[in-house]
């Protein structure tokens, strides 16, 4: 065997070291931490501080990554980027316990959706559309600052600073023209 168990330390020759236990293992530190380590480096911490329960990457500006296997492939889920205050990158959409979901359209847009079909769709820089349910197109905001709405604009003040172009009939009850 080349195990070796001195005071507070056990120490393993060469190879791995497997626990194998019929039921659980239990990690019990009274400190509140356990450390992990890679040579000398301590590279993470799992803590308790007032029941808190904290996954702490230690090395300077390293990122925490949240690994699994999608269908055969291992993929990043989630990486914290710890150079940028734990910017967060998802490699897919964000979906909420209400149903909402922030990610990307069949057409690799951004949107950000609603549990009952209501969404906003950012085109990169062609257009920003807001859909209501039924995947109507209610306002489109598109790259030359235009504004297109699908119904009636209600507003108890308008202010035009230009040309109006009227397409269709125009009902003005008070008209108060400034002009040449």
């Amino acid at each position: 065997d080349n195990i070796t168990i001195d005071g507070n330390e056990i120490d393993v020759g060469s190879g791995d070291l497997t626990l194998d236990v019929a039921s659980d293992i239990i990690l019990n530190a009274d400190g509140g931490d356990i450390f992990l380590g890679d040579g000398s480096v301590t590279f993470g911490t799992l803590k308790n501080s007032s029941s808190h329960f904290f996954i702490e990457s230690l090395v300077s500006d390293k990122d925490l990554l949240i690994r699994g296997n999608d269908g055969g492939s291992m993929i990043t889920a989630v990486e914290f980027d710890m150079s940028a205050a734990g910017a967060a990158t998802f490699s897919s959409n964000i979906t909420f316990g209400d149903g909402h979901s922030i990610g990307n359209d069949a057409d690799d847009n951004l949107q950000i959706a609603s549990s009952s079909g209501e969404n906003i769709i950012v085109k990169s820089a062609e257009a920003i559309l807001l859909r209501t349910g039924g995947n109507t197109t209610a306002l489109n905001l598109d790259s030359s600052q235009n504004a297109t709405f699908a119904g009636s604009v209600t507003a108890t003040s308008l202010d035009i600073s230009g040309d109006i172009d009227v397409d269709g009939t125009t009902n003005l009850d008070t008209v108060d023209i400034d002009g040449p």
